[in-house]
């Protein structure tokens, strides 16, 4: 006795689909594409040229920290304007001359905390340590400007210029440091 199923088999359904809509799929995520490729490009963020940046973080970091870098050779620039100009004010009084080399000297050690306290990525340990040398050298220039401007003699005047000339080539490596060439 072969054993037969009382269920009769049934027909298969049809699946109607129309192209009508394939269509209006197609349509639909073609906008949402759209809309979301306009909403990215409107919120990535760009750099100096206008360009879009990578999100990865490592890339964030270093053009967070390139940008810190470049903010920091300004600073350089100023506080080298600042030294010369006392520098070469040889006339004032010596009391504004002093209260200039202060601030200065201030300005030199604010910035070389900065730096120093910053963050930066492993792989800008070269940039960290070109910034590093040069607030340093800027912080010693500022140092022997107060000794000359305290005791205004010829040896610590051509201490202060030696240290000037040294943080000045200190700078100009820094200006050539790979790192902060415009991409």
């Amino acid at each position: 006795m072969a054993f037969e199923s009382n269920n009769q088999p049934e027909e298969a359904e049809a699946l109607e689909i129309h192209l009508d809509s394939f269509q209006r799929i197609g349509v639909f995520l073609l906008i949402f594409a759209l809309i979301f490729s306009a909403v990215g490009y409107l919120v990535s963020p760009r750099d100096e040229d206008g360009k879009p940046i990578l999100l990865l973080p490592e890339v964030r970091q270093m053009e967070v920290y390139r940008r810190s870098a470049n903010a920091w050779i300004q600073e350089f620039q100023a506080l080298d304007s600042r030294i010369a100009t006392i520098a070469a004010n040889q006339q004032a009084d010596l009391f504004s001359q002093s209260r200039e080399a202060q601030n200065a000297l201030q300005q030199a050690v604010q910035l070389a905390q900065e730096i120093d306290r910053t963050a930066f990525p492993p792989s800008a340990i070269s940039l960290h340590d070109d910034l590093a040398t040069t607030s340093l050298a800027y912080l010693e220039t500022a140092r022997k400007m107060m000794v000359w401007v305290g005791a205004p003699q010829e040896a610590n005047r051509s201490l202060f210029d030696t240290k000037l000339i040294a943080s000045r080539q200190s700078l100009k490596t820094l200006e050539k440091n790979i790192w902060l060439e415009e991409r």
